[in-house]
């Protein structure tokens, strides 16, 4: 079965609300979805898996 356009394991959990970068990953996946670019969709649901956030600092 193709991996077209679908989520990658993770992604979604690894979204962090008011991120820009992570904002932005999202518009372009969902462009490149809109126009049927399923290779730019998973290539942009790698970079929403594997964007970093810092960890909360310990207190």
């Amino acid at each position: 079965m193709s991996e077209q356009g679908r989520d990658h394991p993770g992604a979604r959990e690894r979204l962090v609300p008011g991120c820009d970068v992570c904002a932005a990953l999202l518009r372009q996946r969902a462009d490149a979805r809109r126009v049927g670019d399923h290779g730019a969709a998973q290539a942009y649901g790698r970079e929403l898996e594997n964007h970093p956030h810092p960890a909360a600092a310990p207190r």
